[in-house]
C-alpha cells in the first residue's frame, strides 16, 4: 500500500479520551499540524484534508491518567506521502526542541515516535516502495534499527513542515492486548492476515500484503484488563472496507 493506493480494508478513524481538551487541541493542531474540523465543549475532530474525519478526541469528566499496563492503544501510526514529508517533521521537532521517544528504520518504512500530552502513542512514518520490501515466504521482513537522521534531513524541503499533507492517512494501529491466541481470530474474521509474527509476544496483520494495518503485542499488557471509560486512552477505531467485505464479516461474527 502506498499513500495514494489504499487496499480494500484499512483503519480510517480513531477516537481517544484526553484529560485536557484545549491542551490536546493545541498539540494536534499547532504542533502536529492537523486541521481542526469541529469543536464542542468536550470534543474535537481533526482531519488531514480539511474534510474527512481522522481523529476524534474527547474530554472525559474526572478522567483518570493513562494506565500503560491495561489493554488499548500502543500507538496510532500516521502515514505521510513522501520521505521529504518525514524529513520536514523530524526537522520541525528538532528545531523546536519538541520531545520525541524514538526514530527507527523498519526496513519497510522509516518512522518517528512521540506521544500526545496524555501519553497516547504516535508514530509518523513514510513507506519504502513495496518493491523494496523483503519477504520470507508469507512473512514480511521488518526490523528496528536506528534511523539515518543525517541522511533523512538532506531530503527536507525549503518550505519545511506546514502540517500533514492532505494525502496523509492512518497507516496502521498498534494495540496492546491481553492474549495473542484469543485476539488473533477476531481480526482474521475482519479479513486481515498475519504477515509477521514474533513468538508469543507480537504479531502483525494486514490486507492486500501491506506490511501491517494491525499490530498486536502483549509486552506490557499480558493477561491485563481493559481500560475503563473514565480513563485516558483508546475509545474506538474504525475499519474501512467494501460493502461485500462488510457483509462477509457480519456473517462470520454472527456465527462465531
Amino acid at each position: 500500500m502506498s499513500y495514494h493506493e489504499l487496499p480494500t480494508k484499512y483503519i480510517d478513524q480513531i477516537s481517544l479520551s484526553v484529560s485536557n481538551l484545549e491542551k490536546s487541541i493545541t498539540f494536534y493542531k499547532d504542533i502536529l499540524g492537523m486541521n481542526l474540523l469541529s469543536q464542542t465543549d468536550d470534543q474535537a475532530i481533526f482531519s488531514f484534508d480539511g474534510e474527512t474525519p481522522i481523529l476524534t478526541i474527547e474530554q472525559v469528566e474526572y478522567v483518570k491518567p493513562l494506565d500503560r499496563r491495561k489493554t488499548g492503544l500502543f500507538h496510532i501510526a500516521y502515514l505521510v506521502p513522501t520521505r521529504e514529508d518525514l524529513a520536514n517533521i523530524v526537522y520541525h521537532f528538532w528545531r523546536n526542541q519538541l520531545p520525541v521517544q524514538g526514530a527507527s528504520d523498519h526496513k519497510v518504512s522509516e518512522a518517528l515516535y512521540l506521544a500526545d500530552p496524555d501519553g497516547n502513542g504516535i508514530e509518523i512514518y513514510r513507506d519504502r516502495d513495496p518493491e523494496e520490501w523483503d519477504w520470507n515466504g508469507e512473512e514480511v521482513v521488518m526490523d528496528t534499527i536506528p534511523l539515518d537522521i543525517e541522511g533523512l534531513l538532506k531530503e527536507r524541503t525549503e518550505e519545511g513542515w506546514t502540517g500533514f499533507p492532505s494525502e496523509s492517512t492512518i497507516g496502521h494501529i498498534h494495540l496492546q492486548i491481553h492474549d495473542l491466541p484469543s485476539v488473533q481470530p477476531f481480526y482474521e474474521k475482519l479479513g486481515f492476515e498475519v504477515v509477521a509474527k514474533y513468538g508469543p509476544q507480537a504479531l502483525f496483520m494486514s490486507d492486500d500484503k501491506y506490511h501491517h494495518h494491525i499490530g498486536l503485542n502483549v509486552w506490557n499488557s499480558r493477561n491485563s484488563e481493559a481500560k475503563s471509560d473514565d480513563e485516558v486512552g483508546l475509545n474506538w477505531f474504525s475499519v474501512k472496507m467494501t460493502d461485500g467485505d462488510r457483509d462477509k464479516v457480519k456473517k462470520l461474527l454472527v456465527n462465531r
